[in-house]
């Protein structure tokens, strides 16, 4: 069946039929838009419409799918949420020719995505475009992906993400860890948090968790951290087994078992999604898994007293400022020097 819209000032033909690819293609009148469906559709109808791979390789959903592929060949794997959005415009733009990509289509997908996403997420988006775009190596005549950015942003509607600042607020740890106890039915996601709050290590870091990275009688931990410029994308570190930490896994002992993978879950973002179902169990607002991470650093300087030398360490950012962004220390922070 054939769809045919306008996007700013041209015309989008697009046709979905059982059995064959998505057929996507732009004019500049809606009369050559339905010309073109209709040679299209009786082509599919008699049998000989044929899509050869040269004619896909300048698909935008092929491109994508090319993108996905360069990760997966060398075993990295996409997050959840990344692969997610490039699904999202694979289904969109479909077999559109890049070669026909045009600012307006780009524009409307952006208008269209705006209703339900924020600014940063739509950013990012329209990145992971430009990036499947830079990956096929095809040459355009113009970037219209950086066009089109340019006057998003000049229309505010796509952003960096706004800094955090949120941690645990009284009583929050109380009614996680009771509420994850008494009713909610994972109660697996007490030992994330325990470990996150009192080791300040990411989401997925915690996720990759394996018994042997965990050395007791040299009170270290062994994990893979994100660096671009190491080969994979990722660098192997130690950071202290902190007192704190040993506890929680010496509480955990019962959950993890003999088995290999600490936690069970399939992906680190079942983590967050749990954690996440929990804080709306418990009527706790705008509190994410993250956000354990800014309590913990915050705790470690603040109460433990480490110095941000050595705090950077245990954190694993590239520099001081991005660990001050963390920290987060207010004037109330200093109010034992005055």
């Amino acid at each position: 069946m054939a769809y045919i819209r306008k996007q700013g000032q041209s015309w989008r033909a697009q046709i979905t039929r059982k059995g064959f690819p998505t057929q996507t293609k732009s004019f500049k009148t809606n009369m050559a838009a339905r010309a073109w469906a209709r040679k299209i559709e009786y082509e599919m109808d008699t049998g000989s419409f044929v899509v050869t791979e040269e004619d896909r390789s300048h698909n935008l959903d092929y491109i994508i799918d090319q993108l996905i592929f360069s990760f997966e060949r060398f075993g990295e794997i996409i997050a959840a949420p990344k692969l997610t959005q490039l699904n999202q415009m694979k289904k969109y733009f479909g077999s559109l020719s890049v070669h026909d990509l045009t600012v307006e289509d780009i524009l409307e997908f952006a208008a269209m995505r705006r209703k339900t996403i924020k600014p940063s997420t739509l950013q990012q988006q329209i990145y992971y475009l430009s990036q499947a775009i830079r990956n096929s190596r095809i040459k355009m005549e113009e970037d219209v992906v950086a066009i089109a950015k340019e006057e998003l942003t000049r229309k505010r509607k796509i952003a960096g993400s706004k800094t955090r600042r949120r941690r645990l607020y009284p009583g929050e740890y109380e009614l996680l860890i009771d509420g994850a106890k008494q009713k909610f039915h994972q109660p697996w996601i007490i030992h994330a948090i325990d470990i996150a709050i009192e080791s300040a290590m990411r989401q997925g870091e915690i996720h990759a968790l394996k018994r042997q990275d965990i050395d007791f009688k040299r009170s270290t931990i062994q994990l893979l951290r994100k660096d671009a410029r190491e080969e994979g994308g990722k660098r192997l570190c130690v950071i202290p087994l902190l007192a704190g930490v040993r506890e929680a896994f010496l509480r955990a002992q019962n959950y993890f078992g003999t088995r290999d993978n600490l936690f069970h879950v399939k992906t680190s973002s079942a983590i967050g999604d749990t954690f996440a179902k929990l804080t709306k169990y418990v009527g706790i607002e705008d509190l994410r898994f993250h956000d354990l991470r800014h309590e913990a650093l915050w705790r470690l300087i603040r109460i433990k007293k480490m110095r941000v030398e050595e705090a950077i360490i245990i954190s694993g950012h590239s520099s001081i400022d991005q660990l001050l962004d963390y920290v987060n220390l207010s004037y109330e922070d200093l109010s034992d020097f005055i």
